[in-house]
């Protein structure tokens, strides 16, 4: 959290005319797209001028969420990214603990003279922040970004619309409330979201209640076809090769929930789902009960996260990849 004197330098900053980032990671999800709009749309309500950053495009069913429309891609709008960068006041760092996590955008977060803010719910974060409000036992960073507006006294200012981007973050890092770092606060939030109006029903149909015909052949080839669970019946796997994403068209998101998956097999307390993306394998972990994959995901595959939730990434042959995962997992079930 923050100190009063920290809350009160905030304050004096975040006013009319304050030249605001707000970043967040790689392949942003619901967390990191929905707490970054809500924040912008909070400041912006004090005259604060907010842009939103990110390194590369993320899902067509986060697109909706109000804000959303205004997100830079440093992908194709590096030079508008850069001279914001450059103008701001005060840079928000979001659902992220490392400035390497954000790709090109960290070095210049790094290089900036402006006030830096983390909020983030992420163990270990690096220190790159002038003001960290930090909570690694928070569900999500949509949370923190509710306590943040919450401890410098405007919870009046969030509104419907805000309302839509924090709850899209804490039901999307939540498995819509289902993992353990959900606790009675986020509830209570919950509970006060939807007092303001807020269709939650509606947030879920946006997120969970479409999808395309490759989609849902892309979850079926993964489930048939790709899917292993190890001898010891602990551990499950899923993988998808380049090739096989091409196969089926794949966009943003149409892989989303499939680590969750191999997770719900009966007697499975690990998964793993390994995706190509060119040269490079990226890896998401999930857990339950006593085993954690955090320090699995930091110590092999340069990565890292929650205890039930992390991922990491292998610039290794898939086959590879598999190979060395089945050999270090056992230490870990």
């Amino acid at each position: 959290m923050i100190t009063e004197s920290q809350k009160k330098d905030l304050l004096s900053q975040l006013k009319a005319g304050c030249n605001v980032v707000i970043s967040t990671h790689k392949s942003p999800d619901g967390d990191a797209i929905g707490s970054s709009t809500a924040l912008a749309l909070y400041l912006e309500q004090k005259g604060c001028n907010c842009k939103i950053v990110v390194p590369d495009p993320f899902p067509k069913n986060l697109q909706w969420i109000p804000g959303a429309e205004e997100v830079l891609m440093h992908t194709i709008q590096s030079d508008q990214i850069n001279d914001a960068i450059d103008a701001a006041d005060i840079i928000f760092s979001l659902d992220y603990n490392d400035l390497s996590r954000a790709g090109e955008i960290g070095s210049l977060i790094a290089n900036s003279d402006a006030t830096k803010v983390l909020i983030d719910h992420h163990e270990d974060p690096k220190g790159f922040a002038d003001i960290e409000f930090h909570n690694a036992k928070c569900c999500s960073t949509a949370q923190l970004v509710f306590e943040f507006i919450e401890q410098l006294g405007d919870k009046i200012l969030i509104n419907v619309d805000i309302a839509k981007g924090l709850y899209t973050g804490i039901i999307t890092d939540t498995g819509s409330f289902r993992y353990p770092s959900v606790d009675e606060k986020t509830h209570e939030i919950a509970q006060k979201l939807i007092a303001l109006g807020l269709d939650h029903t509606g947030v879920h149909e946006s997120i969970y209640g479409e999808s395309s015909i490759d989609q849902l052949q892309l979850n079926g080839f993964a489930v048939s076809e790709r899917l292993e669970v190890l001898p010891n019946g602990k551990v499950a796997i899923i993988y998808l090769t380049n090739e096989d994403l091409k196969r089926f068209n794949a966009q943003k998101g149409y892989t989303e929930g499939l680590v969750n998956k191999a997770l719900s097999i009966s007697g499975v307390t690990m998964a793993a789902f390994f995706r190509e993306e060119g040269s490079l394998i990226k890896i998401s972990f999930r857990s339950k009960g006593s085993v954690y994959v955090n320090n699995l995901a930091k110590n092999h595959f340069g990565g890292g996260g929650h205890k039930y939730a992390a991922g990491g990434s292998t610039t290794n042959t898939m086959s590879d990849a598999l190979d060395k995962f089945k050999k270090i997992v056992m230490e870990y079930v």
